[in-house]
């Protein structure tokens, strides 16, 4: 069954809209190709996060300083690189508009 005018019309207003609002997932989703979902820096992050725990509860164990801090440093490091995702508005400073 053919569209009628009206609901070309409509189905135009819907895709310049969903360009407006979100061009990166407009652009994929015309070109047919998703984005890759597996990310690096969440992966680093997370092994960042678990060496360094281990790091940490070996040094506080054996009573090693520089592995407490060693470990600190990486448990610190990876989670900031696993939130990062979660707040990806923090790395950028939006611009205000002027007037």
């Amino acid at each position: 069954m053919p569209m009628s005018d009206e609901e070309r019309r409509l189905l135009k207003e819907l895709e310049l809209g969903l360009i407006a609002d979100d061009p990166h997932l407009a652009m994929e989703l015309l070109s047919g190709y998703p984005a890759p979902r597996f990310r690096v820096d969440l992966f680093l992050g997370a092994l960042a996060g678990l060496t360094g725990l281990v790091l940490l509860i070996a040094g506080a164990g054996g009573r090693i300083v520089a592995l407490v801090v060693l470990g600190l440093s990486l448990v610190g490091l990876g989670t900031g690189l696993l939130l990062s995702k979660f707040f990806p508005g923090r790395r950028k400073r939006p611009e205000r508009p002027a007037g």
